[in-house]
């Protein structure tokens, strides 16, 4: 590649006109103009096609040009415009200039910019993504009366380009909504609520967290391509629900049971055995409710539940699933989750 050398001289030249013209841009209509002028005047400098000369620019108009000796009669001065139009100073003759090289420089220049805005709008609409996970800018924060003393012990950080984006430490969601397609981006939305609604929670405090569990995806039971980014959530495992009433179980929905008063225990028992025989899908957070209602009904009412409501079967049930009898969950296996005390 041809390597351009513009002399110190011209170099000074050029950043006097670049200044000169800056400061009449907020004054001078044409000054947009001017300044275009003098870049494509630049680069015909760059390229080799000006040289032996200096840029100039005419107090009256601001118009701006390169003024040089003639090749063929020094004696007189040559104006060169960035309309590849030129004239000698004295009137006496007037034509057309060329530089082939030019348009190579200027086709360069366009793709590098392209470059550049794609980049530049490449990295917006990352922090736009990012700040849609709770990630802010440390204005934000500023703003928010954040303990900025703290930021390093209290928040996460990352960099995307030249801009810092914080977030509470702990605090983290690889689920983003409105990001996809307004039909996969409704199912996703569909699968939150639906363990939401199941006392789940997508973004709890560092404090709530401290009291709850986190379950991904799979571990709910998500179909394996709907969060490609992954999804965290947390449920709070001390949560009971009450089983004084006539209602559904809370493997229900699994095993389609229904249960009332004493024999609400009976119906509890006998979907969790059954889901855990089977090895159902089913999230934790349910898994975790039922085991709470089977390990207090076991403990109320185990050799004792009577002829009519099966208790032997019922107590074997529970043995099993205490591990007092073979065939049960393990203690520290994939399948423990189901195992009682």
């Amino acid at each position: 590649m041809k390597k351009f050398i513009v002399e110190e001289t011209e170099k000074n030249s050029i950043l006097e006109m670049h200044k000169s013209l800056m400061k009449e841009q907020s004054t001078n209509s044409t000054g947009t103009e001017s300044n275009a002028d003098l870049g494509k005047l630049r680069n015909a400098i760059t390229v080799g096609c000006l040289k032996n000369g200096s840029l100039k620019r005419r107090s009256s108009n601001g118009e701006v040009f390169y003024r040089k000796p003639s090749a063929q009669q020094p004696s007189k001065q040559v104006d060169f415009y960035a309309n590849m139009t030129f004239k000698f100073e004295d009137g006496s003759k007037s034509g057309k200039w060329a530089c082939p090289q030019l348009a190579n420089l200027e086709a360069s220049q366009a793709a590098a910019q392209q470059i550049t805005q794609q980049t530049t709008a490449d990295i917006e609409s990352k922090i736009a993504t990012e700040i849609k996970k709770n990630w802010k800018k440390l204005e934000t924060l500023r703003q928010e009366g954040a303990d900025l003393n703290t930021l390093d012990k209290v928040y996460d950080k990352q960099v995307i380009g030249n801009v810092t984006l914080y977030r509470p430490k702990g605090q983290s969601t690889t689920f983003t909504p409105n990001t996809s397609t307004s039909q996969f981006n409704q199912e996703q939305l569909d699968f939150v609520d639906k363990f939401e609604g199941l006392g789940y929670k997508l973004n709890p405090s560092r404090i709530e967290q401290s009291t709850m569990v986190k379950v991904s995806d799979k571990e709910l039971g998500a179909p394996s391509d709907l969060f490609p980014n992954g999804l965290v959530m947390w449920y709070n495992p001390n949560t009971q629900s009450t089983i004084t009433r006539n209602q559904d179980t809370v493997l229900g929905d699994i095993l389609d049971n229904q249960d009332i008063n004493k024999a609400a225990c009976r119906k509890n028992i006998e979907d969790y055995f059954e889901s855990f025989r089977r090895q159902a899908v089913a999230d934790p957070a349910t898994v975790n409710k039922a085991k709470k209602i089977v390990q207090a009904c076991k403990g109320q009412y185990y050799g004792r539940w009577g002829v009519a409501l099966q208790g032997n079967k019922l107590d074997n049930y529970l043995d099993i699933l205490s591990g007092n009898k073979g065939g049960g969950p393990t203690s520290y296996g994939s399948d423990s989750i189901w195992r009682l005390r």
